[in-house]
């Protein structure tokens, strides 16, 4: 099974469906949790049971992920994965993005981001690229949810994540089926 290096926006979006364990065990890949993506998946939004229609900020708890072995904590081990971190860093606001890439171009491994510089500075890198789209609708396809289930782990990624697919991506269309929505 390939290895995958999962981002932060990534993983919060997948938090957010309700699913992420599932969605992570349903893709193709083994997943790798770089440190610096650990360290910026703190928070995560969640609907407030006490005032329906409004949303309360709590930690996200990643250990359950990583005990069960969903996702495998990694950093980089030697002088080129260190270079390659400091070179990306040098790209990126963001450490997590840069250590996913630096892991996943000297390791060989797939980068799943939602990020569309981090989109397109792997791709020119050479990097195969996966989506949260692209991993909940393989979800979907794998585990065939109800379409209510479906429905709300997509409408709860684009309220609590704040995330919706670019036009650009493939899954664009078939999101917005999903949601009963028209074109852009």
């Amino acid at each position: 099974m390939p290895s995958a290096a999962i981002d932060a926006c990534c993983m919060i979006d997948l938090l957010a469906s309700g699913h992420a364990e599932v969605v992570l065990r349903a893709g193709p890949f083994s997943w790798q949790l770089p440190t610096a993506v650990q360290g910026e998946v703190r928070y995560v939004r969640q609907h407030d049971p006490a005032h329906p229609g409004q949303m309360v900020k709590v930690a996200a708890d990643l250990s359950g992920l990583i005990a069960s072995g969903v996702l495998t904590v990694c950093s980089p081990k030697d002088r080129q994965e260190l270079e390659r971190f400091t070179h990306y860093a040098t790209v990126f606001r963001s450490d997590g993005e840069a250590m996913c890439l630096a892991l996943a171009e000297r390791r060989g491994w797939v980068v799943a981001t939602d990020d569309r510089k981090a989109i397109r500075v792997a791709r020119q890198a050479g990097l195969t690229v996966a989506s949260s789209p692209a991993l909940v609708k393989k979800w979907a396809a794998a585990t065939a949810p109800s379409q209510a289930v479906l429905k709300k782990a997509l409408q709860d990624i684009e309220v609590l994540a704040q995330f919706k697919p670019n036009p650009s991506m493939p899954e664009y269309k078939w999101w917005n089926n999903q949601l009963g929505k028209s074109g852009p």
